[in-house]
């Protein structure tokens, strides 16, 4: 049954339907090859980020001491350990070097082995009588 009406569609319309498409696609492909275009975050260590670890494992070794729980021997290494660490990120930050920034990082490495954190939290603090 024929109703007339010829039932293909215009020559225009399949044309422009898929000039549509095809430019959507182009769109889609032009932003994703767009976004592998981004600059690549660079994450070795830099001067900067030397000084903030260090100051960080410096906080922890404080907290550390404030635990209440080092023995002599310990507060003593962590003590050392801190100062070696202090000196190799001033050195690096004075005379940058790859040799330097290995070895300050290796410093700041030895400061936070020397910390020895507890899971336990904070000391108690002391009753009157000494307990």
């Amino acid at each position: 049954m024929h109703l007339g009406k010829d039932t293909k569609p215009a020559a225009n319309a399949t044309g422009a339907g898929w000039l549509l498409r095809a430019g959507g696609a182009l769109a889609v492909l032009l932003c994703v090859s767009a976004c592998q275009q981004q600059a690549v975050v660079d994450v070795r260590p830099t001067p900067h980020t030397l000084i903030y670890t260090y100051l960080m494992a410096h906080g922890m070794a404080r907290g550390t001491v404030m635990s209440g729980e080092m023995t002599p021997q310990k507060l003593t290494g962590l003590l050392v350990a801190d100062r070696a660490a202090l000196l190799a990120v001033l050195k690096e930050t004075a005379y940058p070097s790859g040799t330097n920034l290995a070895a300050a990082s290796k410093a700041v490495q030895v400061l936070l082995a020397a910390t020895d954190p507890t899971d336990h939290g904070a000391a108690r603090p002391r009753q009157a009588d000494g307990r």
